[in-house]
């Protein structure tokens, strides 16, 4: 039993990732991803020094940035 909740947890730790990474660009669309990341800042692992959400754009990318350029740091405290 303690397995299925345990994997609950992690789809459910997911599913924020995701949801967070959809935050995570609109946030920088509208150039308050800074804002957003000074908020979420506050929760997680107190060892995460870096951004929550941060946007990486591919070496010779010429298309705008989406969904797949938005790197969101794990609550668990992997990336």
């Amino acid at each position: 039993m303690s397995s299925i909740n345990i994997c609950a947890l992690h789809c459910e730790m997911r599913n924020m990732e995701q949801l967070l990474a959809s935050l995570g660009l609109f946030a920088w669309q509208i150039n308050s991803l800074k804002e957003c990341n000074t908020v979420l800042k506050e929760y997680g692992p107190q060892n995460i020094k870096k951004d929550r959400v941060r946007m990486k754009s591919k070496p010779g990318q010429e298309t705008r940035m989406a969904k797949h350029n938005v790197c969101v740091t794990s609550f668990s405290g992997r990336h």
